[in-house]
């Protein structure tokens, strides 16, 4: 084989993986994670940490598990953007432990 041919192959057989969609989710970068008491009972679309409300992104692993929390409880909770920005949503929130 020559070694053009090699070196194309190898290269489709690199694009592949790359294009794989485990790979592409496993190295995303997500944006600001923040912890803080829930200072309002949660509302569809919305939740309060810290008297501040975050807007949860829809049919996220967040607005799934909205309901299961309550005011009063410390959460963690992942932003798909900068934690200052107002355009960054909810994306996973879990039970604040230790």
């Amino acid at each position: 084989m020559k070694l053009g041919k090699l070196g194309l192959v190898f290269g489709a057989i690199a694009l592949a993986i790359c294009l794989a969609p485990n790979v592409g989710w496993s190295t995303r970068v997500y944006g600001g994670m923040l912890s803080g008491q829930l200072t309002a009972a949660p509302q569809k679309g919305e939740i309060e940490i810290a008297n501040h409300v975050y807007h949860v992104k829809a049919n996220s692993p967040a607005d799934k598990a909205l309901s299961s929390f309550y005011a009063g409880q410390k959460v963690d909770v992942v932003l798909d953007g900068p934690a200052g920005s107002s355009d960054s949503q909810v994306i996973s929130i879990t039970l604040h432990t230790g």
